[in-house]
């Protein structure tokens, strides 16, 4: 009989610090926090819906013709719109799972969760699979505004991945079922598409290889 799966004890730790420019040339220092914690995953659901909040009333604000709402609204990517992180803790909460979160200006700017080990299907070996992440909305293109802060996507899976391999002892490389929305980012990163290994919505699975996985954690 195996053991029913350990349930973390909500700690946490900073697994990486930096500095972000912001759109107005302001200079923030940013941290990345590991671990399990409600606190967090519910600042990301008050804080990011008042950001969605902010967009719509601005949207309202420049247009009001709604065709023309629809079309700055279809501009930005609200896929993830409908994702509740205190629901999602509540659920993944045990020790296969691994929570992340890069904090700047005192609120969430993106969020990571990830299950491991997870078998790659390109090269031997375990790697991590990434669960859900995303980035708060203020911080993400549209046609109608520029992003508070840039390029929080690549920072946070490359703590992620620089984690994973110190701590967890896999070895670089990651994989997701992106959804369409995100594909264009993922093969910035150069993933590679695996067929086969579509989900039950048919998102398409992508794998980061070794050698680039292992070139992400060397940037600086």
């Amino acid at each position: 009989m195996t053991n029913p799966p350990k349930k973390k004890n909500g700690t946490q730790q900073v697994i990486d610090e930096g500095e972000l420019e912001h759109v107005r040339k302001k200079k923030f220092a940013y941290k990345i926090v590991h671990g399990w914690d409600l606190v967090s995953s519910t600042e990301c659901d008050v804080f990011w819906r008042k950001g969605w909040l902010a967009i719509f009333k601005q949207i309202q604000k420049v247009e009001p013709d709604k065709d023309k709402q629809e079309k700055m609204l279809a501009s930005i990517s609200m896929e993830d719109f409908h994702w509740n992180w205190f629901q999602k803790a509540i659920h993944y909460s045990t020790d296969e799972y691994e929570w992340f979160h890069l904090y700047a200006d005192n609120k969430p700017q993106a969020a990571c969760l990830i299950y491991h080990p997870e078998e790659s299907a390109l090269e031997p070996g375990d790697i991590f699979y990434v669960k859900f992440v995303a980035i708060a909305p203020w911080n993400r293109i549209c046609d109608f505004r520029p992003r508070e802060f840039s390029g929080l996507g690549e920072i946070i899976l490359r703590a992620v991945q620089r984690f994973a391999v110190k701590q967890l002892n896999l070895r670089p490389g990651f994989c997701l079922h992106s959804l369409p929305g995100a594909e264009r980012f993922y093969r910035k990163l150069e993933m590679v598409k695996v067929t086969g290994k579509e989900d039950t919505e048919s998102l398409t699975y992508f794998e980061l290889p070794r050698a680039l996985a292992t070139k992400l954690m060397e940037v600086s």
